[in-house]
């Protein structure tokens, strides 16, 4: 692999790539740029005064026929080594003057225009290179030289040499710049890219066994915040995910351990009898241990698509009384199983807005656990006020006041002086279900010894409709 190929596959190599491509281009054309500036310049003054010159020497010329070898003697060309020459020719091509410094050799004749002057380069008499400038004067009528042909020159030599060092310096200074900012483009994009190896050291420091794991992105610049954040909020899921996994292995290996050894042990007994009738009550206690079985694994199922927001609310119009009623309708024949009466005060209608589904099973979770755990021959109590929220009263007498907290919790059992402990499934469902609906769900043990179960925080359809109307609410 090259070394463009191996800072391509690299951010670092990129930036700094892109940085020294576009640093060369600019300093190139930055170069071109004060090239043609200076020399420009350079030519325009030199120009100038060749022009001034040539006017002078025009004039003199012109104004004295006959006399313009005088012209030789002016100052700037008497010596020989001078940089500076001229010549005049009249209308005939004739030489009627040139410098001193010309050593009697001729410039060339250039092919002039009356009255606009024309700048050239050309090689001089002492054969070095020279800029000039040519011009045509008309003369007066009567004079016989007819026009006037002009040409000064200067030895350019010298501005060649000085541009030269000019380019030099120029070169140098864009040689020096261009390692500056390598050096500068370097460190700026370690510096920068610095937060991205704090991100990545963070990334590789989480540790996907444990649930509390957390993507530790310390001050980032505000461009990696959002990328920081998606991180985050992934790592969460999956930990969760993962975490929920786990759970769920745990609680069904926890929960089915017991009716799996009982059923085990009813198998043993039904096969090693030799009376049919307790072949058949073997086989019907292992069919409701099945069942329990299926309850359980079902809840656990249920709970744990809930938790993962594998379903979502869809809120409609319930009329919660009458599912209160229905459902107390359905846990009829348990009740009457366990000697329960169940007492329902509750107005004749009460509409709210929320999941049907999602509120039935969240009723029938706590009548259930309700009726499941009430001492046989009392009464579990099903009260709603007018604003909607719910609450079941049963007595819990083998309950204490430091067991509500943990109540919720999966499989906490606690003695039950009638039907021995509980797996504690219904109460964690039934709080998983009030989160996803946005209720308020409390216990309480009352001083009497009776626990309370209570649902606040319905919607009511009145509500629903007074304010934002039934879609406005936002489900998550």
């Amino acid at each position: 692999m090259s070394w463009l190929d191996a800072a391509r596959r690299s951010v670092r190599g990129r930036l700094a790539l892109s940085l020294v491509v576009s640093a060369v281009m600019v300093l190139t054309l930055s170069f071109i740029a004060l090239h043609l500036v200076i020399r420009g310049e350079l030519y325009r003054h030199l120009d100038a005064d060749l022009a001034v010159k040539m006017q002078g020497i025009a004039e003199y010329a012109a104004a004295n026929p006959g006399s313009e070898q005088v012209t030789e003697f002016m100052p700037e060309f008497r010596t020989r080594t001078h940089e500076d020459y001229f010549q005049i020719w009249d209308g005939q091509g004739r030489s009627l003057a040139r410098s001193d410094s010309s050593a009697g050799r001729d410039l060339t004749l250039p092919s002039s225009v009356v009255g606009s002057p024309t700048y050239h380069d050309l090689a001089l008499p002492d054969g070095h290179r020279g800029r000039a400038v040519s011009q045509s004067y008309a003369l007066p009528g009567g004079d016989v030289r007819g026009t006037l042909t002009v040409v000064a020159a200067e030895e350019i030599e010298n501005l060649e040499r000085l541009e030269s060092r000019i380019h030099f310096m120029l070169l140098f200074v864009a040689l020096a710049t261009t390692v500056a900012l390598l050096l500068i483009a370097r460190y700026s994009i370690l510096r920068g890219l610095e937060p991205v190896d704090t991100l990545a050291r963070s990334l590789e420091r989480v540790d996907p066994d444990d649930p509390q794991a957390r993507l530790d992105t310390g001050p980032l610049p505000s461009e990696l915040q959002p990328v920081a954040a998606s991180f985050s909020a992934l790592l969460t899921r999956l930990l969760e995910a993962l975490e929920r996994e786990k759970r769920y292995a745990r609680n069904v290996a926890h929960e089915l351990r017991n009716p799996l050894a009982e059923m085990r042990l009813l198998a043993d007994v039904g096969a090693s009898s030799s009376d049919p009738e307790v072949a058949r009550a073997a086989m019907r206690e292992i069919g409701a241990t099945s069942a329990e079985m299926e309850q359980i694994v079902e809840a656990l199922m249920a709970l744990t698509r809930y938790e993962a927001g594998l379903e979502s609310p869809q809120p409609e119009p319930v009329d919660l009384s009458a599912e209160l009623r229905r459902q107390a309708r359905t846990m009829g024949p348990a009740a009457d199983h366990h000697a329960l009466v169940i007492s329902l005060d509750l107005p004749d209608e009460a509409w709210v807005y929320t999941d049907s589904a999602l509120v039935q099973r969240l009723l029938a979770n706590l009548l259930g656990n309700a009726i499941s755990h009430a001492p046989r021959g009392s009464t579990v109590r099903v009260t709603m006020n007018p604003d909607g929220d719910v609450s079941l009263a049963n007595p819990a007498p083998h309950l204490e006041a430091r067991d509500v907290p943990r109540l919720g919790e999966r499989f906490f059992r606690v003695g039950n002086g009638d039907r021995g402990s509980h797996a504690g499934l219904g109460l964690s469902l039934a709080a998983a279900i009030a989160k996803i609906l946005r209720l308020r769900f409390g216990l309480a043990l009352r001083d009497d010894g009776h626990l309370v179960a209570s649902i606040r925080g319905f919607q009511t359809l009145a509500q629903s409709i007074g304010t934002a109307g039934p879609t406005g609410r936002n489900w998550p």
